[in-house]
């Protein structure tokens, strides 16, 4: 079973964005839900995923993504 694990990090400055030309723009929306799962819906470039979270136990959590078809 796919299994997240949350990560953060500290950005200090801005000298990274240095070392890129160009990117994929992402968006993304969270659909409310009754229980302790998260549901989200994102775009990457011309791409769309729905993606299914558990509840989270410590740092991780289980996790689907389905490629769903993007329609502008």
């Amino acid at each position: 079973m796919p299994k997240e694990i949350e990560r953060k990090f500290l950005v200090i400055n801005d000298s990274w964005l240095n070392e890129f030309d160009s990117g994929v723009e992402y968006r993304q929306a969270y659909i409310t839900t009754a229980g302790s799962a998260t549901v989200r819906l994102r775009t990457a470039g011309d791409k769309a995923f729905l993606t299914l979270k558990g509840p989270a136990s410590g740092a991780s959590r289980d996790e689907f993504e389905y490629a769903v078809p993007f329609v502008e």
